[in-house]
């Protein structure tokens, strides 16, 4: 069941959110990339990272929920000048998904793919000024940005699965750079990853979704946030056939600094986050449910919070 999710936070002023394709992370404007968010839905493939789907149509729906009341700086401690920190976003994103019947390439099953979010957050905040403090808020919702997967080539073994494919983030969603949160992000990006989904021993799963993000750079700011590099992972053990629990997150590192007017932004402004929590799987052949909890640790350069999620599949 591999699920995805995405949100990104951009910043010009102070603070701005926003969310890609589905999944959550929240900012301000010194914060890893730009507004310390990501192309990328970190945390949310990580069941069954690795296992294409059958031949044919699938759908998948991802609800989430994040909430963060700090944002740190590049040593991890509380940004000093931003006081009353507080970001809710809720999203809802569909992704389809076909694998082909009747084609192969270098023995492996082919599939593409979309996701398209649905996006509602709000960010507050004081911030420290020269004038003195000031109460900064904005609440916006819209359609996110289009994350397109032309190519998935999947290989498939009873013990072992990977696939491979290069996620083409589209910036269709709904931006204003004067906002405090954006729907969207305004950029162009392009992730090759590969996944795997292991079954060493009976009734045990092991899945991961490895990632490097490369952003072009917003025209209206004029600013490139830097490569990142993500890891989803899950490990889980199965009760019955159906019923799954274990232990799921992710880990972020942003490899690249950030870029202004082709000048590196402060100390280059890296972010990096691990994230860890339960999760639960239900699923049949034609249906299924993983809810899961993330909370955010080791956070540089980000807001950091709790995000909960609630992802299904059908098939058709």
């Amino acid at each position: 069941m591999n699920f995805k999710d995405r949100s990104h936070c951009v910043g010009k002023k102070y603070v701005v959110a926003t969310l890609c394709a589905g999944a959550l992370l929240p900012c301000s404007q010194v914060q890893a990339t730009e507004g310390g968010g990501s192309g990328y839905p970190v945390g949310v493939n990580t069941v069954l990272s690795g296992k294409m789907p059958p031949p044919g149509l699938t759908t998948f729906l991802y609800l989430s929920d994040y909430t963060a009341g700090e944002t740190k700086d590049s040593d991890g401690h509380n940004k000093s000048n931003v006081h009353n920190f507080d970001l809710e976003v809720h999203a809802m994103s569909v992704r389809i998904d076909y694998v082909y019947s009747d084609v192969s390439l270098f023995g492996a099953q082919i599939e593409s793919r979309f996701a398209l979010p649905v996006v509602d957050g709000k960010v507050s905040f004081d911030v420290d000024t020269p004038v003195g403090r000031v109460h900064k808020t904005d609440r916006q919702s819209g359609v996110g940005d289009l994350t397109l997967i032309p190519v998935i080539l999947g290989w498939s073994s009873p013990r072992f699965h990977q696939m491979v494919g290069v996620d083409i983030i589209a910036p269709i969603g709904s931006y204003d750079e004067d906002r405090l949160f954006n729907p969207g992000r305004n950029v162009w990006s392009v992730g090759p990853w590969y996944s795997f989904t292991a079954l060493p021993f009976e009734n045990v799963e092991i899945s991961s979704k490895i990632v490097y993000m490369v952003n072009q750079k917003n025209d209206a700011t004029k600013y490139r946030s830097g490569d990142e590099f993500n890891a989803d992972y899950g490990i889980g053990y199965n009760i019955t056939k159906e019923f799954q629990v274990g232990v799921n997150g992710y880990i972020y590192k942003q490899i690249g600094d950030d870029e202004q007017y082709g000048q590196t932004f402060g100390d280059g402004n890296k972010g990096q986050v691990v994230a860890f929590g339960p999760s639960m799987k239900y699923q049949t052949p034609e249906w299924g449910f993983v809810m899961k909890w993330q909370h955010e640790s080791q956070v540089e350069n980000k807001s950091k919070g709790d995000r909960i999620w609630l992802q299904t599949v059908f098939r058709f």
